[in-house]
C-alpha cells in the first residue's frame, strides 16, 4: 500500500514534515503558526464540536418530532427565502441604477446603504416599531391608523431593509467590472436597450447575484435583534434557542435548535465559496488592455424611474435614523413629543454597560485585526502545512449564526479547565472570532496584491520570515489592518446575538440593555442608547478617515 492509495495520511505525513522544515527554517513564523492554529482550534473548532456533542438522540428526535419546532424551521426557511429575494431584488436595482446608469445624485446614494452596515443589527426593527407601530409616528400619529406590525410582515421589512446593502455591495462590484463595450458591440449588432440588459448585463452579473443571495440568506438566517424586537408571535429558530436556554434552561435543546440553523447557513457558506473560487473563470469579460467606451446613456424614462426609486429607499432607510434621534429626545413616545434630555441624562447613568461596550469592542478589534494580519501572512505568503484548512477555519464563522455561537461558547467554556462563562473575556472573544472572517478576507485581498518579489527580496538580503513580515510586509498592509480594526470594533459594539449568552452582572454590554429596554416599552431610552451607539461607531469611521486618509476605504463602493 502506498501513500497514493491513502491519500488522507499521505496529506498528513507531507503536511508535517513541512511544518518541521518551517520550524527549523524560522522559529518565529513557527511560533506565529502555532499560537493562530490554538487559537483558531480552540475558539472556532472545539466549541462547535462540543456543542454538536450536547444534545442526546432524544433531544434530536424530540425537536423532529414536535409540531412546534418543526413549524418553527418552516417559518426560518419562509424568512429567509423571502427576506432574500425581496433585499436582493432592490440590491440589484438600486446598484444598477448607480453603477450603470449614473442617476443623479449617484454619490449620494452610494453612500446610503452603507449605514446599515456600520449600526447594530437591531435598529432596524426599533425604528420601525417607533414609525409603523401600535403608537407610530407614521400610522399613529399622521395617518390615525391602529395597526400591528410585529409579526413576519413586519420582521420582513425590518430584515429587507438591514440587509439589502450587503446585496449592493456585492452586486455593484460585478456591475463594475462589466466592460461596457460588449454593451455597445451588441448594440451595433442592432440590440435594443432591454435586448442588451438581458443578453449581456444579466448574464454577467449572475455571480453577484448569485454570491449575494447567499449572503444575505446567511445574514438573515443568523438575524437575532429584529426577529426579538418586531417578529412578535411568529417564531424563528435564533429566538426559539435564545428562549430555550435563557427561559427554559434547555441547554440541549437550544443547542439542537441552534445546529439546526447552521445546516443551511453552512451550506449556503460553502456554496459562496464555490461560486467565489469558480466564477472569475466562467465570466471574464476583458482581456489584455483594451480601451473602454462609455456605455451607452440609459432612457430619460429608465433613468428618471431608476433615480424615483433611489429616493424613495434613501428616504425610508433615513427616516429609520430620524425617528431614532426623535426618539432619544421624546419623554413618551407616542404620547408626549415635547424636548427632553432625560433620556441621555438617564444613559449615562447607564454609561457602564456603554463602558462595557467600548472596553470589550476596542480590545476584540486589536486581537481580530492582528489575528487576521498574521493569519492572512501565513496563508497567503508562506508555504505553510494545512494551509487550506487553516483558510477554511479562518473563514468558518461568516457561516455560524451568533446564536449558536454563543450557546456553542456556554458550552465549552462553562467548567475548568477554561471556565470562562461570566467574566469579559469570553465576551472579548466572541466578537473576536464572530468577525475575524471579514478581517481576514480584507487582508488576504491586500496581501494577494503585493509583488511577492518584495518578499524574496527580503530574504535574499538574510531577513528571516518574521523580520519581513515586521519590516516589510507590515508597513505596506497598515491600510489593510486598520480596515480590519474599524470593522471589527464598529460591528462588536452593536452585536447582540450571541453576547447575549454571555453576559453577566458586570459585564451587560449596550446592545443587550437596548433589547431589554424595548421590550419592556421604554422607547426613548432605547434609542437615546442605540443613538450613542450609532454615533460611536461614525465617529470611529471618520476618526480612520482621518488617520488614513483615502487610503482607509472600509467598504469598497
Amino acid at each position: 500500500m502506498t501513500l497514493r492509495q491513502v491519500p488522507v495520511l499521505g496529506h498528513l505525513i507531507v503536511q508535517s514534515q513541512v511544518a518541521a522544515d518551517l520550524w527549523r527554517r524560522d522559529k518565529g513564523l513557527g511560533i506565529g503558526l502555532l499560537i493562530v492554529v490554538a487559537l483558531l482550534v480552540l475558539f472556532v473548532a472545539y466549541p462547535l464540536l462540543v456543542v454538536g456533542a450536547a444534545p442526546a438522540v432524544s433531544d434530536w428526535v424530540r425537536g423532529a418530532t414536535t409540531g412546534r419546532w418543526r413549524t418553527t424551521m418552516g417559518n426560518t426557511l419562509f424568512m429567509a427565502l423571502l427576506s432574500t429575494l425581496s433585499s436582493v431584488t432592490i440590491g440589484f436595482l438600486y446598484a444598477y441604477a448607480v453603477t450603470k446608469v449614473r442617476i443623479p445624485g449617484a454619490a449620494f446614494f452610494r453612500l446610503v446603504p452603507l449605514l446599515p452596515l456600520i449600526t447594530p443589527p437591531f435598529v432596524s426593527g426599533l425604528a420601525f416599531i417607533l414609525l409603523f407601530g401600535r403608537r407610530g409616528l407614521v400610522t399613529h400619529q399622521v395617518l390615525g391608523l391602529n395597526t400591528d406590525i410585529y409579526g413576519w410582515h413586519g420582521l420582513w421589512l425590518a430584515q429587507t431593509v438591514s440587509f439589502f446593502p450587503i446585496a449592493f455591495l456585492a452586486i455593484s462590484g460585478v456591475l463594475r467590472s462589466i466592460n461596457p463595450n460588449l454593451e455597445r458591440a451588441s448594440q451595433s449588432l442592432g440590440a435594443g436597450g432591454w435586448t442588451r440588459f438581458r443578453t449581456v448585463v444579466l448574464p454577467l452579473a449572475t455571480p453577484g447575484i448569485a454570491a449575494a443571495s447567499l449572503l444575505v440568506a446567511i445574514a438573515v438566517l443568523g438575524d437575532f435583534g429584529n426577529p426579538m424586537l418586531i417578529a412578535g408571535r411568529f417564531r424563528v429558530l435564533a429566538t426559539e434557542a435564545y428562549l430555550q436556554v435563557s427561559g427554559w434552561a434547555d441547554l440541549r435543546m437550544g443547542a439542537v435548535l441552534g445546529l439546526a440553523l447552521l445546516v443551511p447557513a453552512l451550506v449556503f457558506f460553502m456554496l459562496q465559496r464555490w461560486l467565489q473560487g469558480t466564477s472569475t473563470a466562467r465570466y471574464v469579460t476583458v482581456g489584455g488592455r483594451g480601451s473602454r467606451l462609455e456605455a451607452e446613456p440609459a432612457p430619460p424614462l429608465v433613468r428618471w424611474g431608476l433615480f424615483a426609486f433611489c429616493a424613495f429607499i434613501a428616504v425610508f432607510m433615513l427616516a429609520k435614523y430620524v425617528v431614532i434621534l426623535i426618539g432619544a429626545f421624546t419623554p413618551v413616545w407616542g404620547v408626549d413629543f415635547s424636548f427632553t434630555l432625560e433620556n441621555f441624562t438617564r444613559t449615562l447613568v447607564r454609561s457602564g454597560e456603554l463602558w462595557n461596550s467600548l472596553r470589550f469592542a476596542g480590545l476584540a478589534a486589536l486581537i481580530c485585526a492582528a489575528l487576521s494580519t498574521v493569519a492572512a501572512y501565513l496563508v497567503v505568503r508562506i508555504r505553510i502545512p494545512f494551509a487550506r484548512e487553516l483558510d477554511l477555519l479562518a473563514l468558518l464563522p461568516a457561516a455560524i449564526p451568533g446564536t449558536l455561537l454563543g450557546i456553542a461558547y456556554v458550552l465549552a467554556f462553562n467548567t475548568p479547565p477554561l471556565a470562562l462563562t461570566g467574566t469579559g473575556t469570553i465576551i472579548v472573544l466572541s466578537m473576536v472570532f464572530m468577525f475575524l472572517p471579514v478581517g481576514y478576507r480584507i487582508c488576504v485581498a491586500t496581501l494577494q496584491q503585493l509583488a511577492p518579489s518584495i518578499q524574496e527580496s527580503a530574504a535574499d538580503m538574510g531577513a528571516s520570515g518574521l523580520r519581513t513580515f515586521v519590516d516589510v510586509i507590515l508597513p505596506l498592509i497598515a491600510t489593510s489592518f486598520s480596515a480590519a480594526l474599524v470593522y471589527c470594533f464598529v460591528k462588536a459594539i452593536g452585536t447582540l446575538s450571541a453576547v447575549i449568552f454571555l453576559i453577566s452582572h458586570g459585564t451587560v454590554v449596550a446592545s443587550a440593555s437596548i433589547l431589554n429596554l424595548a421590550e419592556q416599552g421604554y422607547w426613548g431610552l432605547a434609542a437615546a442608547l442605540s443613538t450613542s451607539l450609532i454615533f460611536i461607531a461614525i465617529a470611529a469611521l471618520a476618526f480612520a478617515r482621518v488617520a488614513f486618509g483615502k487610503r482607509f476605504a472600509l467598504f469598497d463602493v
